[in-house]
């Protein structure tokens, strides 16, 4: 009965039916994250005249996903309006993810069904289809690059076309080039030519062009995040163990997403399905790996996020499947989902903590009353609403203090403007802070430097007056790098220095005063 009352329903009404439901969802659980903030203070800056810079008399790229920036800052140009302009643009780029699974890869009513109630029981992927960061773009660059891979025979895929978005989500966030890599390469290798390769570096321009603009500009390769985040002297095993930590903490507290992972993982070998899926569960995999290499993150579910929403994919898209009864497929489709649903049964043993003891949060519970969308008023924005976007409103209005310590830069470094520089002990936004070794106890996404003697009064003058001989000629290659003149004599030896200096010792620098950490979480 169930089978053929779905099948009976027009395929185009039940995609509105379940785009509408997702629409409504994804705006209920709208919210930003102080993490977004961040990046919109480069966005800003940028829109205003400032440049790509976030201490506005320097050049440090304190964002990881460069796409992103670029969009909401061609929105923000429009609008003039932070929070409701990337609200708008994630709730935009969500929902046309969903649209273009719906439209290309689920030819069947079950399908369509099975792949939305598989994200619905996905909190990670209801989480991060808005809070301000890149994830809701990286949604729509996978479906679209699902579409292209799943939809055509092997060998004779759109090569152009597929590293042309491979290498538009590597560079809305470089990391997630993994997910995609396998198959990019199985699918240059079938092409093999000259024309091929040709084909694939023309497509693969836009993140080539931004990767030397990076390297002139900024000095470096890479977002300065990487390097402090993972230029800390930490050993890896600690590193690894965080990481396991945060696919454990995922396994708890969001059950539905860590099933869902598993099974498009176990799907190729338990239950046959098609060859063509096998890279992208390679590349699934891949990321996973890197996830806990990397240590994890602090917030819950944010990396795993597009790993489930392909994970959704894998699982419900028919498109490149041999046709079979559809009673079946409807049946399978309501197990999976149902089997998929009951985690969220699974009761919790006490209630959540804004900061677990393992130093994962549920970002989005934790800044939900002062950024949720369903909490907006028109006289009360988003971030002077929050305690640290009003401490940044008084830094603006504070002249006198022109170099600022402050560790939750998000909000506070927004509502500060150009004027103020931060010095971010976590060194997300501070590429000198970003060198030098993490101090004792650390959590992750959060690694706290030591302020060198003579390093505040040397940034505020741009005179060197560390006493450390490697401090002192770090801090000079990186006045060449990101304050000097892009062209300036030597400048291309400091950038030579900076990227191929040896790694910082393993040991920790001792622990901070407190007295001069600002709060932060």
């Amino acid at each position: 009965m169930l089978p053929d009352a779905l099948e009976a329903l027009p395929q185009r009404t039940l995609r509105w039916v379940l785009l509408s439901v997702v629409a409504l969802l994804v705006l209920r659980f709208g919210w930003m994250s102080d993490d977004a903030y961040i990046s919109f203070r480069t966005v800003w800056n940028l829109v205003h005249g400032y440049g790509l810079t976030w201490n506005t008399d320097e050049r440090v790229q304190a964002f990881t996903h460069p796409l992103w920036l670029f969009v909401i800052a061609a929105a923000h140009a429009l609008t003039h309006e932070m929070y409701l302009t990337a609200m708008a643009v994630s709730v935009l780029c969500s929902l046309l993810a969903v649209h273009v699974v719906l439209r290309h890869l689920c030819s069947g009513n079950a399908a369509a069904l099975g792949f939305v109630a598989l994200l619905l029981c996905a909190q990670a992927v209801l989480d991060f289809t808005t809070s301000g960061l890149e994830n809701p773009l990286s949604f729509l660059l996978v479906a679209v690059f699902c579409t292209q891979w799943l939809t055509h025979p092997a060998g004779h895929r759109p090569l152009f076309g597929l590293m042309l978005t491979g290498g538009l989500l590597a560079l809305n966030r470089l990391d997630l080039v993994l997910l995609v890599g396998p198959a990019l390469a199985i699918e240059l290798w079938q092409q093999r030519s000259m024309r091929s390769i040709g084909i694939a570096a023309l497509a693969l321009l836009p993140l080539i062009v931004w990767e030397l603009f990076s390297l002139l500009f900024y000095g470096v390769p890479f977002p300065n995040t990487y390097y402090a985040k993972l230029n800390t002297g930490i050993p890896k095993a600690e590193y690894l163990a965080q990481g396991a930590v945060y696919l454990l903490d995922v396994a708890i507290r969001d059950p539905g997403t860590m099933l869902l992972l598993v099974l498009a993982v176990l799907a190729p070998f338990v239950f046959g399905s098609p060859r063509a899926r096998l890279p992208l569960v390679i590349g699934l995999v891949a990321y996973i790996g890197y996830v806990v290499n990397a240590g994890g993150d602090f917030m819950q579910g944010r990396f795993v996020s597009v790993p489930a929403f392909l994970a959704a994919i894998l699982l419900a898209a028919d498109c490149d499947r041999p046709r079979r009864a559809d009673h079946d497929r409807t049946w399978l489709a309501v197990v999976a989902v149902a089997l998929i649903s009951a985690t969220r049964l699974i009761p919790l043993e006490a209630s959540d903590l804004p900061i677990r003891a393992n130093g994962v949060a549920n970002e989005r519970h934790y800044y939900v009353a002062e950024t949720g969308l369903i909490y907006h008023q028109r006289y009360r924005q988003v971030p002077f609403n929050h305690p640290w976007g009003k401490t940044g409103e008084r830094m603006r209005q504070t002249p006198s203090q022109p170099v600022v310590v402050f560790n939750a830069i998000g909000f506070a470094g927004f509502a500060a403007g150009p004027n103020v520089h931060i010095v971010d002990q976590h060194a997300l936004s501070d590429a000198f802070l970003a060198r030098q070794p993490s101090t004792r106890p650390w959590r992750i996404g959060h690694f706290v430097r030591e302020l060198p003697a003579g390093y505040l009064a040397s940034v505020a003058d741009g005179r060197n007056r560390l006493v450390d001989p490697a401090q002192r000629a770090l801090f000079d290659d990186l006045q060449k790098v990101i304050r000097g003149p892009l062209l300036a004599p030597g400048r291309l030896a400091a950038i030579w220095r900076l990227n191929t200096r040896s790694a910082i010792s393993a040991e920790f620098a001792p622990p901070a005063d407190p007295l001069t950490v600002s709060p932060s979480r």
